[in-house]
């Protein structure tokens, strides 16, 4: 009898839903790794039943359901990512000959919209042993550039509003054969002072690794409504936008630009930067039109600290994002890909 489960089989993949606690058929397998987890929170009364073991059944509460991929950034891929942590609602412009430009702005006076997303996952046993998670959206988005200078790679967490095990997965998805990855050889950096000059003054022979780190601290609600209502019980209700903390580390070579730049973190008042993170491939993702993936903002520096590569001191500068009335947001990010819609 063969042996089943095989993890070189295992898969995840995802469709894009309008109503939050309706699942909808997967439309995109994706190239990462990790699988969606479900947990009931069976809990054991805490009350003396005369016995040294539990005596009594537990009693499941509000359960959590949650996927932590894991992978290299590749441009098609990142829209799920950013409309599941960034802003709902989003389609691109453009065309299947010029590429798709997907905007996403994220607003800080006004909560945006969530777009939810269902995420299977299985392995061989697929057809009786697959978990499909529902409502999801994303939690904490990081995104890692290696000092190889190979593609950056991504970390997040999602939490879902409901879980259905054992199901049959979405069949006849595969994974692109050819994904254009997001390389840290293709990526540069911009610093500046001036919200109207972002994007301008440009650290050359500077930037040797980065990390970004989206943390939604996302609200989760449940209601209780009665067991004859037509309700979810334990399932999530919805999200409510929590505050967002923005932080993006640089590790940087000592050059003349990045020594003043850790100088400042004395200064008062505090200094405000207008950093722009570019990556831009040497495909095209139309005809002509190259692959990209900008993220620009408004930070401060909040530390340094010394650090070092091979034979060489470094410079580590932690910055975290900010509204700023002049750029009308705190964070944007923008990607041309092949992606015509979720």
């Amino acid at each position: 009898m063969a042996i089943q489960g095989f993890t070189r089989l295992r898969k995840a993949q995802i469709g894009k839903q309008t109503i939050l606690g309706t699942a909808v058929a997967a439309t995109r397998r994706l190239p990462w790794r990790g699988l969606v987890e479900y947990n009931p929170n069976r809990t054991d009364a805490d009350v003396d039943t005369g016995t040294l073991d539990p005596a009594i059944l537990p009693y499941p509460m509000a359960p959590e359901t949650s996927w932590n991929p894991t992978g290299p950034l590749t441009y098609d891929d990142l829209p799920y990512r950013l409309a599941g942590a960034l802003k709902g609602g989003v389609s691109p412009t453009g065309s299947a000959a010029a590429g798709y430009t997907w905007t996403f702005q994220a607003a800080s006076e006004t909560a945006d919209a969530f777009d939810y997303f269902t995420v299977e996952s299985a392995d061989d046993t697929a057809a009786s042993d697959g978990i499909r998670g529902t409502g999801g959206v994303c939690n904490s988005f990081s995104e890692e550039m290696p000092e190889d200078l190979g593609p950056w790679t991504l970390s997040d967490e999602w939490i879902f509003a409901d879980a259905s095990l054992a199901q049959d997965i979405t069949a006849a998805l595969d994974v692109d054969e050819t994904p254009a990855f997001v390389f840290g050889a293709d990526t540069e950096l911009w610093v500046d002072a001036n919200p109207a000059a972002i994007g301008t003054t440009w650290w050359t022979d500077a930037l040797h690794s980065a990390t970004l780190t989206i943390s939604n601290n996302l609200d989760q609600k449940r209601f209780a409504n009665g067991a004859n209502a037509s309700n979810s019980r334990f399932r999530l209700s919805g999200y409510g936008r929590g505050a967002r903390e923005i932080e993006l580390v640089l590790t940087v070579a000592k050059t003349a630009a990045t020594m003043a730049e850790a100088a400042t973190l004395d200064d008062s008042p505090v200094p405000q930067r207008f950093i722009q993170l570019t990556s831009t491939s040497l495909e095209a993702a139309g005809t002509v039109t190259k692959y990209s993936y900008r993220r620009r903002g408004c930070f401060t520096l909040r530390s340094r600290a010394e650090g070092e590569i091979g034979g060489n001191a470094t410079i580590v500068l932690t910055y975290r994002a900010m509204y700023n009335t002049t750029l009308g947001y705190g964070f944007e990010a923008v990607v041309v890909n092949a992606l015509a819609a979720l």
